[in-house]
């Protein structure tokens, strides 16, 4: 029974057509969009997501977006109020706590479709590396030599040092805290694919992958944009990397997740065909 139906009756037509009909479970963790007009259902829609979802322990209602140089979002308790979880994905755990660093469940089937694609022995870097999810699923579904993951946030960065050890992928999986722009610089020899998983921002620094991806390499590019401009998104993206010195190849542009109404993340597979001088 989805959350519509149990409120059916319970609730006047008007305020269910304003009910969310999806919501996020992490681990035993429920993130819900609760709209300020039926905020005085809360009480009934709590009731509605525990007698479905018995092992929740915690429900957290979003009131702020994503937002800061850490890219957290602002919640309010519910229900219960312990936050630090464990979230599974493709027999990966990890260890997270969303009112503090940015995991989303709802990536990780685009998650498992970057792993199968990783060859034996590559060398991976992943920008944004968050509490590590990319980092380790790569590592454990994929057969890479390195992967390396770079994150801002201390908090996440603590997390990600634990989740690579509850996975146990401590000889594949280098962890860097720090800003990509300082970090990546100094970061020895190329990689066989780079992914930038900050839709946000990643425009700003697509110049970092020149002298770090091999020719031949792959990069997946993650961006915001309407659904008016998923057309013109692949020629945008080539000429955005060809502004800092790259010939690239758009294998493909797929929708993974929606941002707001009619705007949705989009990821752009690329192939680096050669270099500008």
């Amino acid at each position: 029974m989805s959350l519509k139906e149990y409120l059916k009756g319970k609730v006047s037509d008007d305020e269910l057509k304003k009910v969310v009909r999806s919501f996020e479970i992490i681990g035993d963790v429920v993130i819900i969009n609760l709209p300020d007009e039926i905020s005085h259902l809360k009480d009934l829609i709590v009731e509605a997501i525990l007698k479905k979802h018995k092992h929740v322990k915690t429900i957290l209602r979003k009131v702020g977006e994503v937002s800061g140089e850490f890219r957290v979002a602002r919640y309010e308790v519910l229900y219960g109020g312990e936050t630090e979880t464990i979230a599974k994905e493709f027999g990966c755990r990890f260890l997270v706590d969303p009112t503090k660093v940015y995991y989303s469940s709802r990536l990780s089937s685009e998650r498992e479709r970057i792993a199968r694609m990783v060859k034996e022995g590559e060398r991976v870097l992943v920008m944004f590396a968050g509490v590590g999810p990319y980092a380790i699923v790569i590592a454990k579904l994929a057969k890479p030599s390195e992967v390396i993951g770079v994150e801002l946030n201390p908090k996440a960065v603590e997390y990600f040092r634990k989740n690579v050890k509850l996975n146990k992928v401590e000889g594949i999986v280098k962890v860097y805290e720090g800003d990509v722009r300082d970090v990546v610089p100094k970061l020895e020899g190329k990689f066989d694919r780079i992914l930038m998983p900050a839709p946000y921002s990643a425009e700003n620094f697509v110049y970092l992958v020149r002298d770090k991806i091999k020719k031949g390499g792959y990069v997946h590019y993650y961006t915001f944009a309407g659904e008016e401009e998923e057309e013109k998104l692949p020629e945008k993206v080539k000429e955005l990397f060809r502004k800092h010195g790259m010939v690239v190849e758009v294998l493909n542009v797929r929708e993974c997740g929606s941002f707001a109404p009619r705007v949705y993340r989009y990821v752009v597979d690329l192939r680096v065909v050669d270099f500008i001088q």
